[in-house]
């Protein structure tokens, strides 16, 4: 959901709602509104918020991107090695979890984009469903990459 993703991008950021709100030419409760899912940004303001936090719009707007960002600003990382990874299936240890047979997408300054296959318990079903999806993990949250199959060649 945009507004969950909003939040975690500013806090990201180390921004506060009247930062934003100043940067993009919006006013601060129209922020705190679109935070709290009162609403959404137009396309022009998405681009602006997209733009701002270093993402696509296409990260904002759809739901099977989900955002894992740190609650601060990131220090500059040298991320030319890591570029070399795109492409690969690799298992990704994060502060907080690990994601297993990960394959990378892109990696930016910032963000590190990978699709996964996660589980999810739907509503009423006794069997849990897989799906794919999409993270936008902040790099500041990456411990580890681990290639993974016949031509990993370890740790990155």
């Amino acid at each position: 959901m945009i507004a969950d993703k909003l939040v975690a991008l500013r806090r990201r950021a180390g921004m506060s709602q009247q930062e934003v709100a100043r940067a993009i030419g919006v006013s601060r409760q129209t922020v705190s509104n679109w935070e709290l899912a009162q609403g959404a940004p137009a396309l022009d303001k998405a681009a602006e918020l997209a733009r701002l936090f270093g993402v696509t719009i296409d990260d904002l707007a759809r739901d099977d991107v989900e955002i894992m960002a740190t609650r601060g600003p990131a220090a500059p990382r040298d991320v030319h090695v890591l570029r070399a990874l795109v492409g690969r299936t690799a298992t990704v240890e994060l502060s907080d979890q690990v994601l297993s047979e990960a394959t990378i997408l892109e990696v930016g300054e910032v963000w590190l984009r990978v699709s996964c296959e996660i589980k999810r318990a739907a509503f009423g079903r006794p069997k849990v469903e897989r799906a794919r999806t999409v993270r936008l993990i902040d790099l500041g949250e990456v411990c580890a990459i681990v290639m993974d199959g016949p031509d990993a060649g370890g740790e990155a």
